[in-house]
């Protein structure tokens, strides 16, 4: 079984482009380009889509984005009335989903994520011609740990993590024979797009001469924008030349905008304003060109595709020694643990030396040659006849 001349179905909880969202249309861009297949999305949580996350399904080859309502999937194990209601809720949600989706006929459902690699393995029950899937773990996503997921981590035909702590945080919540797990790590999912760098940094208020430090990341709790920013702070009192950038989608959901809102406060606060950038709504690759080096602070991490994309702009890189990081950066000095003496300490090293910035840089861009989406593709297909 391959790839070649199917019917896709990938699945994505929500149309926000973040990491994983970016991996999911990206493998849609290669299997039309190079596959011959016809894609479809299925979003679960809304129809809604950021303007950059439909560009970005356009760029891909997305041929139809698809929504069939307010999802409910969730029965637990009690007996109560509640979860009477909760059975006959999530049969109609999934009876709803055959019905729409049985004329496409697809041959492969791909998710991304915990609760779309739920509705995966019921859609492969569920319509007759899907002949694989698998359970996508990403690393930092929530178990529900409810009798659905439960049968449907059991029962799935295998399981796909990008890194270690992936299959880790599997085994701990379901124990599934070993035979079941792959790890199989991401590709890098965005193109270099060279742009003046002298022309952004006047539209972002940055002086030319300045170091500017970036974190990519979402305005999510497991990110920590904050210990970045009291870093930078310290920083900031030995060099007058560095900037700090964060950029960051702060309307996902209450928490990603309450977050983005204590961020400029605190800024406010240390009287950071005009050194301290807080982006939202902006071109990823417009931050990747103005910044000098790349940071990833957080609790956990898959393997990170903000990490991939500095490197692939030839940028040095301060992260958390995730497992996902570590497969990337290797035996890089500047993996650190959560500790804010390690990251100024890392970061002072780099701000001092254009020579230490250069070097690191061109390392991670060989380092990172070797995770290209023919190289995933190919593995997954392997993993695929494993168990189709």
């Amino acid at each position: 079984m391959d790839f070649h001349n199917k019917n896709i179905l990938l699945i994505l909880h929500t149309g926000v482009l973040g990491g994983a969202e970016r991996q999911g249309l990206g493998i849609s861009k290669i299997l039309t380009e190079e596959y011959n297949c016809k894609v479809f999305l299925l979003l679960t949580f809304s129809g809604n889509m950021t303007d950059d996350f439909e560009e970005f399904t356009r760029h891909c080859h997305i041929l139809q984005n698809l929504h069939f309502g307010s999802p409910y999937l969730l029965i637990k194990k009690e007996l109560s009335l509640k979860n009477i209601k909760r059975s006959v809720w999530s049969i109609k949600y999934l009876l709803r989903l055959r019905k729409n989706l049985i004329d496409y006929k697809f041959d492969i459902v791909v998710p991304f994520l915990n609760f779309p690699s739920k509705i995966a393995f019921y859609l492969y029950k569920l319509l007759p011609t899907v002949k694989f899937t698998f359970w996508h773990q990403l690393g930092l996503d929530n178990f529900s740990y409810d009798v659905l997921e439960y049968y449907a981590a059991k029962n799935v035909p295998c399981v796909i993590a990008n890194a270690s702590n992936g299959i880790d945080l599997y085994l701990e919540g379901y124990k599934v024979k070993l035979s079941k797990l792959n790890v199989l790590p991401q590709y890098i999912s965005l193109d270099v797009e060279h742009k003046d760098e002298s022309v952004l940094r006047k539209k972002y208020h940055i002086h030319d001469d300045a170091i500017v430090i970036g974190m990519i990341a979402h305005f999510r709790d497991e990110k920590y924008h904050e210990f970045v920013l009291n870093s930078f702070y310290e920083l900031s009192k030995r060099y007058n030349n560095i900037v700090l950038v964060f950029l960051g989608q702060k309307n996902v959901n209450q928490v990603t905008l309450t977050k983005f809102n204590f961020l400029k406060n605190k800024i406010d606060k240390l009287r950071l304003t005009d050194r301290v950038k807080l982006l939202t709504d902006q071109n990823v690759h417009d931050v990747l060109n103005i910044i000098d080096v790349g940071v990833l602070i957080s609790r956990i991490e898959g393997m990170p595709n903000v990490v991939m994309e500095y490197m692939l702009y030839g940028l040095p890189v301060v992260a958390t020694n995730h497992p996902g990081c570590i497969q990337l950066l290797e035996d890089s000095e500047f993996l650190i643990e959560n500790e804010e003496l390690n990251l100024i300490n890392s970061l002072d090293e780099l701000i001092g030396s254009t020579e230490k910035r250069t070097s690191e840089g061109n390392r991670n861009l060989k380092r990172i040659a070797k995770f290209d989406m023919k190289t995933y593709m190919s593995q997954l297909e392997n993993i695929m006849n494993k168990y189709a």
